[in-house]
């Protein structure tokens, strides 16, 4: 009796393991079947995408796209490598106008021109009689100044700079800066001696040829302008006198 129930245990035992032998293989087939449609459905999509546009337009969005189509990966290689081509002239064109625009300024007239032109400017500006009437008189004139003779030194930097500047060109810039430089340096020392002489405030622009005195005062006594001219002798003697303008600002 033990021996036919151990056989029939037995049996059903091996029905057991046949079964799952079998739903182990079917699965293995599914799976491998499914991943076959799967993959051969990713192509199709990609084949429709490409020859409706749709694939071109997504890589012209920039989107990230990963294929294994040797041929997109290579346009959309060639299209990257044609989009910094791109980027890079417009940076060469871009250096090749600010270039250019040295280069028109390479004639020595030129940078003269421009001295006087700041120069003619600042002076103008200072002795203005509108400018005059303005209770921020000092402080709009200081701003104005210094603006105008940053963007000439500036200019004057930019030709300096350059690998196109000749020798001659690049010392002549230098010497009209360094000449900048020295009258700001003046105008300080004038501005500050000026007040030490019992003024509010004092406004000096001096150039090469000129000097343009604005003192604060209701004013000016004659023993006030002597000393004021007595100032821009010692520290400014190479400006004639009949170049020397002082006014006074109410």
């Amino acid at each position: 009796m033990s021996s036919v129930r151990r056989r029939k245990n037995f049996v059903i035992f091996s029905l057991v393991i046949m079964l799952c032998l079998i739903g182990y293989i079917n699965f293995n087939l599914n799976r491998q079947s499914l991943l076959q449609t799967s993959s051969e459905y990713e192509q199709y999509q990609l084949s429709m995408m490409k020859e409706s546009g749709m694939l071109t337009e997504i890589l012209d969005e920039g989107e990230v796209v990963f294929i294994e189509d040797d041929t997109l990966l290579e346009e959309k290689s060639d299209k990257e490598n044609i989009d910094d081509k791109d980027t890079e002239n417009e940076i060469d064109q871009e250096s090749n106008a600010d270039e250019l625009s040295i280069v028109d300024s390479m004639d020595p007239s030129r940078m003269q021109d421009v001295a006087v032109e700041t120069s003619t400017y600042i002076n103008e500006t200072l002795t203005n009689k509108s400018a005059l009437t303005s209770s921020a008189y000092f402080i709009e004139g200081r701003i104005e100044r210094d603006k105008k003779r940053s963007e000439m030194i500036g200019y004057l930097n930019d030709i300096v700079k350059s690998e196109l500047t000749s020798t001659e060109m690049r010392d002549e810039a230098q010497n009209i800066k360094l000449q900048v430089i020295s009258n700001v340096d003046k105008e300080v020392k004038v501005e500050n001696m000026i007040k030490a002489k019992g003024f509010d405030d004092a406004l000096v622009y001096i150039t090469e040829s000129s000097v343009s005195t604005v003192v604060h005062s209701d004013n000016l006594t004659s023993q006030e302008v002597a000393q004021i001219v007595d100032i821009i002798q010692r520290e400014v003697s190479f400006v004639p006198l009949d170049n020397v303008v002082i006014m006074n600002k109410k």
